[in-house]
């Protein structure tokens, strides 16, 4: 039965991306400020600042240090020197949230765009362009798609890649047909009417504030659409404690935002979308404990892959796989698309060791932060 439920929601998003690439892009260069909230970030700012001041549809890029106790001022103050076009704004240490008000404060344009300290904007291509087009045709709010930055990266973002597009671009379409909007407009990566942030601005009240932000655009009747011809690249977690930390701040902030938002649970958007994302794991679970505990307590080890890897999804695998190494252009991924099992399970024992405890407590963890690798140039 969820090979059959999988396989409709694959149809029916590749149908509606093909429709949707009808969309040209607005080429309404210079019309956009970008905004990049920075706390200690020295290994990647000089990068990531450089790509978006080359970026033809910015006019002004606003970088927010947030107390940063490394080289960040220095290196951005240096960069504000040399480019008129940057705006920097210090201040103390108050959050991921208000750090980004603060850069929305000071700009000026129709449109600004955010997105992370780590994370590479192609500085050609027409991605803002795609997600102008949305903005065009009524959208207050558009996500793009959050992939992996691969230079400098080692195994784990690699796996991470081998699937991130396609999981990310039908998940997200599905969610934006059935439920209204998807489920959430990634902080890398995202393109908003600055007047309606002002209005509905960023919150610290948790650890995961584009979950919250997009939950209460939508809470507020606002438009909120995905772009899938609209990519960033953003560093991965290279070890596997710091991506479990990682995922337990994600999934303990996804069940806070359904305490927040509880009044989102009943709507089209909550029952459609909301609800089946958090149930999929329980579900899952569930289906695993049923399908392979008999195998299990046969010692049945031999036939234990078989019943993990059924050889449809092992085809389904590789041909996501393949779709990551032609994008990245990187052949290795078509290989390691099967070791993103591990993502799967990180997200099941996480809902179960920490997404329960923040739906019914509503406390989260301390927000993490990975440590960085330096952009390297491929």
């Amino acid at each position: 039965m969820r090979t059959e439920i999988y396989l409709v929601v694959a149809i029916v998003a590749i149908i509606f991306i093909i429709y949707r690439r009808r969309l040209q892009p607005v080429r309404d260069f210079g019309t956009i400020d970008a905004i990049v909230p920075a706390f200690n970030e020295e290994r990647c700012i000089t990068d990531t600042v450089g790509r978006l001041l080359q970026n033809p549809y910015l006019n002004r890029v606003i970088v927010v240090d947030d107390g940063s106790t490394d080289a960040t001022p220095a290196l951005i103050d240096l960069l504000a020197v040399k480019h008129p076009r940057l705006t920097v704004v210090h201040q103390e240490n108050t959050g991921k949230g208000a750090a980004l008000m603060a850069g929305i404060c000071r700009s000026e344009a129709e449109y600004v765009f955010l997105t992370d300290a780590d994370t590479t904007v192609p500085s050609t291509g027409d991605g803002l362009g795609y997600m102008l087009a949305e903005m065009s045709n009524g959208a207050d709010a558009v996500g793009g798609i959050p992939l992996s930055d691969l230079n400098g990266a080692g195994l784990l973002p690699h796996i991470r890649a081998s699937t991130k597009l396609i999981v990310i671009s039908l998940h997200r379409t599905f969610q934006q047909l059935v439920g209204g909007a998807p489920f959430l407009i990634s902080g890398a990566c995202g393109l908003f009417r600055r007047e309606m942030l002002v209005q509905v601005p960023f919150s610290d009240r948790t650890k995961v504030e584009d979950l919250d932000l997009t939950w209460s655009l939508i809470a507020n009747g606002y438009s909120v659409r995905q772009c899938n011809r609209s990519f960033v690249y953003s560093q991965e977690c290279n070890t596997l404690k710091a991506e479990l930390k990682r995922w337990r701040r994600w999934i303990a902030g996804y069940a806070v935002c359904m305490r927040l938002h509880r009044q989102l649970l009943l709507t089209r958007f909550g029952l459609l979308t909301v609800i089946p994302v958090a149930l999929s794991s329980f579900i899952a679970v569930g289906f695993l404990t049923h399908a392979l505990g008999p195998v299990v307590l046969r010692g049945d080890w031999i036939q234990l892959p078989f019943y993990l890897f059924p050889w449809q999804w092992m085809v389904a695998v590789y041909a996501i796989g393949a779709v990551g190494a032609i994008h990245h252009r990187r052949v290795s991924l078509i290989f390691l698309a099967p070791a993103a099992l591990v993502y799967v399970l990180i997200c099941y024992f996480v809902w179960l060791s920490h997404g329960l405890r923040g739906l019914f407590t509503g406390k989260e963890p301390q927000r993490d932060k990975p440590e960085r690798y330096a952009h390297v140039v491929a």
